[in-house]
């Protein structure tokens, strides 16, 4: 019974023996397939389109069709109500280049009173050029305040006359008086079509 429990010890060392020489080897790296770097290319996203209230309006939208609409009734009626509407076609006056005449408008009373509004439109460039001119034409021009144009003025031929011009933006209006006193009807003009 001693020699079958030792013949057992044995083979009970000899498997821890073999046993213990078997240590897992460490796993080595497998290299695998390098993955392609994935490229993202950004878009450019659209510029943005002004809408309508962003891009500001053309003064010109607010010129009226009609000579009988210039201004506010009260002044217009102050100032031409007791003159003859005539055919105002034709008149030559200053102007910037390329322009467009828009409405041009004429009133007379025989030979003792007139009153010749001509609106017209011209690119900002052209407006800016005829502008330049009117100093060379015997105008005087400044800022005005009340409608934020510019007021150019020169005495006109006959002492109870003068010709002035107003600009802003795209819009060019000429006036020219005799014996008439039109300041406030043009004032009325100039804010109705430049806001």
């Amino acid at each position: 019974m001693r020699r079958w429990r030792s013949v057992a010890a044995v083979a009970a060392l000899v498997a821890i023996a073999s046993l213990a020489g078997c240590v897992p080897e460490q796993a080595t790296p497998v290299a695998s397939e390098t993955a392609t770097p994935t490229v993202t290319v950004a878009t450019p996203s659209p510029t943005p389109t002004p809408t309508a209230s962003e891009t500001p309006a053309s003064a010109a939208a607010n010129i009226p069709a009609s000579c009988d609409d210039l201004g506010t009734a009260s002044s217009r009626d102050e100032t031409v109500g007791g003159l003859t509407a005539q055919h105002a076609d034709g008149f030559v006056r200053p102007s910037p280049p390329n322009a467009t005449t828009k409405l041009s408008c004429n009133w007379i009373q025989e030979e003792a009173a007139a009153v010749l509004i001509i609106i017209s439109t011209a690119s900002d460039a052209d407006v800016s050029t005829g502008l330049q001119q009117l100093a060379s034409e015997g105008y005087q021009c400044q800022a005005a305040q009340d409608f934020g144009a510019q007021y150019c003025m020169r005495p006109g031929d006959a002492a109870t006359s003068e010709d002035v011009v107003v600009v802003r933006d795209d819009v060019w209006i000429y006036l020219e008086t005799v014996n008439v006193n039109a300041r406030s009807w043009l004032s009325d003009i100039a804010a109705q079509i430049y806001g």
